[in-house]
């Protein structure tokens, strides 16, 4: 009988760098499908809350065996309630969103939609860092034709650095808006620096490197701003119409 490491022979498995791609990208579709399932079953499950929670409001109101105090205690509770299912509900939206561009490499897109994704799934990390996160959006995006995992790669990455750039205390804030043939989206930290931050944001960042090949790609660019000592900008600009070049991926 032949032994494994006669039947299982690793030249045959190897893949080229185009079939590596074609695997990652599938990889990636197969995910985010993954993701949109469970997405659409949180709010299935959120809905059917939300129409029970409903229907206990009513009763709450309706039944007279309730005193005035027992009422408005029973009352707080369904509007608590209510409150958590619209927030999971805003970030299953997000989720589901995001998962059904996951694996795209060339689509049309809100880029608004994009950044509000990016800013809600990096809250944990600025409360984990105690520091303040903020999204100013100016007026409505235009939309975008290129690879939005990507994109939203290099926007999650660019609030994440500036998150654990700044101490304790600061703030982070990302604004997003239509300029002339594209989209100008600023991630802005106010505060001072974490002492293990005082480089440049691009120093020692692993990815700075592959952040600029893969935005150069689409057809945008990088800058890094110093305003004051306790003011950092990093701007990305984004055309509008770049349809990306994947082969350097």
């Amino acid at each position: 009988m032949d032994s494994i490491e006669d039947v299982v022979q690793p030249e045959r498995f190897h893949l080229g760098p185009g079939n590596e791609e074609t695997l990652r990208q599938r990889q990636l579709v197969l995910i985010g499908k993954v993701m949109a399932g469970f997405s659409d079953k949180i709010q299935n499950h959120l809905a059917t809350i939300h129409e029970s929670n409903g229907r206990l409001g009513d009763l709450v109101g309706q039944d007279s065996q309730w005193t005035e105090e027992e009422r408005e205690r029973l009352a707080g509770i369904v509007s608590t309630i209510e409150r958590h299912v619209q927030t999971l509900v805003q970030k299953s939206q997000h989720l589901s969103r995001f998962a059904r561009r996951t694996g795209a490499t060339s689509c049309t897109f809100d880029a608004g939609e994009l950044v509000e994704e990016a800013v809600s799934f990096s809250t944990r990390l600025a409360r984990v860092r105690q520091v303040s996160l903020a999204q100013e959006a100016a007026g409505t995006l235009p939309s975008l034709c290129s690879d939005p995992t990507r994109i939203h790669f290099i926007v999650s990455i660019l609030i994440n650095s500036m998150l654990e750039r700044v101490s304790r205390g600061g703030k982070v804030i990302l604004r997003a808006e239509p300029v002339e043939k594209g989209v100008l989206i600023e991630v802005e930290g106010r505060g001072s620096l974490d002492a293990a931050a005082q480089s440049p944001p691009g120093e020692g960042n692993p990815y700075w490197p592959a952040m600029e090949q893969v935005v150069g790609d689409l057809g945008g660019h990088l800058q890094i701003d110093s305003i004051a000592h306790d003011i950092n900008r990093t701007a990305l600009f984004l055309p509008t119409t770049k349809v990306p070049d994947t082969s350097h991926m």
